[in-house]
């Protein structure tokens, strides 16, 4: 093997492994509307049992594929410990329009609820989404007499999101509702993602070729 073609294999091997290492480091909050100075002032359930309600958020950034998402909700005290909830995504591609909650990214299983306010993390994602997405969940065993919802803050420090909030009808369909004239639904969560594998791959091409055309110069 002649030195340049020795060096340009180990500048790639390098390279590559840069690329692989920064592949797990290179993750950027996309949105986060939590503030935890506020969270027991505003708060939102749904009317009613086994509902599932949620927003719709405008991201930040460029990266979509979501490693990590939290949401904050409350449960009411003494609860009689059958209550449970589950999380969506879905992408706004739905109804007449196509901008309702249409085709489903992520589905969690059901998680247990704890009483007070809550913030639950889930992690270890690798879920792409579009610019735009609807989060929801759906609470279950609340009984007569128990409360769960969502806890709402306004504006986003990151990321925007629409002053009304998406509930899926019995018929499977969705409608938006407002909370009030002077609440904006704006359920509190928070998003972390990395680059789109294509959009991380493109980069490392670019740059093995750039990489190889300086050597080929050297030689």
């Amino acid at each position: 093997m002649t030195k340049t073609k020795a060096h340009l294999t180990k500048s790639i091997a390098v390279l590559t492994a840069s690329f692989l290492l920064g592949t797990t480091g290179y993750a950027s909050l996309i949105y986060d509307n939590t503030d935890a100075a506020s969270s027991k002032n505003k708060a939102y359930a749904p009317p009613g049992g086994n509902v599932e309600f949620g927003d719709q958020v405008f991201l930040s950034g460029s990266e979509r594929r979501i490693t990590d998402f939290s949401f904050d909700y409350f449960l009411s005290a003494s609860p009689s410990g059958n209550e449970q909830g589950q999380l969506f995504f879905y992408k706004n591609d739905g109804g007449a329009t196509a901008s309702e909650p249409g085709t489903l990214l992520y589905q969690s299983g059901t998680f247990n609820l704890s009483s007070g306010f809550q913030r639950l993390p889930a992690q270890g994602l690798s879920i792409d989404v579009p610019n735009t997405f609807t989060w929801t969940v759906k609470f279950s065993g609340i009984d007569l007499g128990e409360t769960a919802g969502l806890l709402v803050y306004d504006p986003p420090a990151v990321g925007a999101s629409l002053d009304d909030f998406w509930v899926k009808n019995t018929s499977g369909g969705w409608s938006t509702f407002l909370i009030d004239a002077n609440t904006p639904a704006n359920f509190g969560a928070r998003i972390t993602a990395v680059p789109e594998p294509t959009t991380m791959a493109l980069g490392l091409l670019g740059g093995l070729a750039l990489l190889a055309n300086r050597i080929r110069r050297k030689a």
